[in-house]
């Protein structure tokens, strides 16, 4: 069963984060081992002390992190694979529940890995404050080549501020408060272009700044401790210590998931490069529009989303629009409804609303995507609970049993629809009541319920709308 409401999709997955923390505390709990006992490291943690361990744990952490942040944004391709997986299972009558949980979880995984690799720079950040104090306190007279501080006393806001870790990392930082402040709810409700504008071209200079973080050679390895045993340094017959920079490995991690999303973008930026024309737009009271669009658009299937941009009005946003009907053999149209109370909406419902001007304007589309809706036609029993604007997904579902009937699932269709006003119940109203006559028409009793909600009655209690009473 399906249910919008309270399914355990949209509720936390205390056993994923469970997983997530082991594997991460297994990382940090290894490379800390790593430095603090092997030979080679040694010298270099006499004088860093733990501020060594907990630095190169915590940045190990901070690059599987960034390795795989990377992964659920690449929309393409995590939409071919879910058709695919789920056409494969279904075929072999096998169920794919599973596999639609799992990959309804990208946008969770997205979140986790970020909050992630705040939390692992902010400890990173901290180790290695503490890390530009003990260079300088704890010198190494006798082997100067091992260490990080040019002379012993140096200001610690020098290798802050002028080396090639200290200023990448200051920069990094930045980078991330902004990213943090512009992704918080508050923020990126009020100030969408702002948060979207920071996502899209600031990761992209912290993942460059993270590749070269490690590149100066500051830290420094043991490289013949087999000749000379660390700790040893009065025996004279063995030699002097040779030391080198540590090799940096976090290009690794940031090369291999880039390379997936360049090729899954490339692909996409090829799928999207013929605009679409719009062919009618249907102006509902009493803010929202009708976007009719006749192309056609393979593998469309009720729940899945589009990108839309208007080149006129910004060439750089996208703009993600629920289907609210998507193509199918008997249709080669495409529909979405928005409400217009975003800049972007309202400049484009003025765009398209001048019937001379239309045909000039150009839509870009990027998808369709999956979401967590997908696949709900082949539940036993769907609930759909949505208010306002938040209707459009479970109106594909309803144009899609209109159009090729209702022969086989969902043995049964619950629908709560909540709404401010009886006026914003119209734009969904012709389909609405189609659906109705086609359940009473249909030779199985009982497949339908709807339930409509208006939260703010008008005053004497007087309702307009075209629905039909349903129980």
């Amino acid at each position: 069963m399906v249910n919008m409401f309270s399914s355990r999709w949209l509720r936390p997955s205390c056993g994923f984060h469970a997983v997530w923390l082991l594997v991460n505390g297994i990382i940090f709990w290894n490379t800390y081992r790593l430095y603090k006992g092997q030979p080679q490291y040694y010298y270099l943690y006499q004088i860093l002390g733990s501020g060594l361990c907990i630095s190169r744990g915590s940045g190990a952490v901070l690059n599987v992190s960034c390795a795989l942040i990377l992964l659920p944004t690449c929309k393409q391709a995590i939409t071919s694979i879910h058709l695919c997986c789920c056409h494969f299972l279904n075929k072999c009558g096998l169920s794919s529940r599973r596999i639609r949980s799992f990959f309804n979880q990208t946008e969770r995984f997205h979140i986790t890995c970020a909050i992630t690799v705040i939390f692992a720079s902010v400890v990173h950040t901290g180790a290695h404050l503490v890390n530009a104090v003990n260079c300088s306190r704890y010198y190494n007279h006798r082997w100067p080549d091992v260490n990080i501080a040019d002379s012993p006393g140096q200001d610690a806001f020098q290798l802050v501020f002028k080396t090639v870790p200290g200023i990448t990392g200051v920069l990094m930082m930045l980078i991330l408060a902004l990213i943090l402040v512009t992704s918080a709810s508050w923020f990126r409700t009020r100030h969408y272009n702002t948060f979207y504008y920071s996502h899209h071209f600031l990761f992209g200079p912290f993942l460059v700044l993270l590749v070269f973080h490690p590149t100066s050679g500051m830290l420094k390895e043991q490289t013949n401790w087999r000749d000379h045993w660390p700790g040893n340094a009065d025996d004279e017959d063995r030699p002097p210590p040779v030391f080198i920079p540590m090799k940096g490995y976090t290009w690794l991690y940031v090369t291999i998931p880039l390379a997936f999303y360049l090729v899954d973008w490339s692909w996409r930026r090829v799928s999207r490069r013929q605009p679409v024309h719009v062919t009618r737009v249907v102006v509902h009271e009493p803010d929202v529009i009708e976007v009719v669009v006749d192309r056609w658009m393979s593998h469309s299937q009720p729940g899945q989303y589009v990108l839309l941009q208007c080149p006129v009005i910004s060439g750089f946003e996208w703009h993600p629009f629920s289907l609210s009907s998507c193509c199918d053999l008997t249709h080669a149209s495409w529909t979405v409804h928005m409400k217009t109370r975003g800049d972007w909406c309202k400049q484009l419902k003025s765009l398209l609303g001048v019937e001379a001007r239309r045909d000039d304007i150009e839509l870009y589309v990027d998808g369709p995507f999956s979401s967590p809706f997908c696949g709900v036609l082949n539940s036993k029993t769907v609930i759909c609970i949505a208010g306002g604007i938040g209707f459009t997904p479970f109106l594909c579902v309803i144009h899609n049993l209109i159009r090729n009937g209702w022969h086989a699932r969902p043995d049964r269709l619950h629908i709560v629809f909540c709404v401010q006003t009886a006026e914003s119940l119209l734009w969904a109203s012709p389909a609405i009541d189609q659906l109705i006559e086609d359940a009473w028409a249909s030779p199985v009793p009982d497949k339908l319920e709807i339930r409509l909600h208006i939260t703010r009655p008008a005053p004497g209690g007087s309702h307009s709308g075209g629905f039909s009473p349903v129980r």
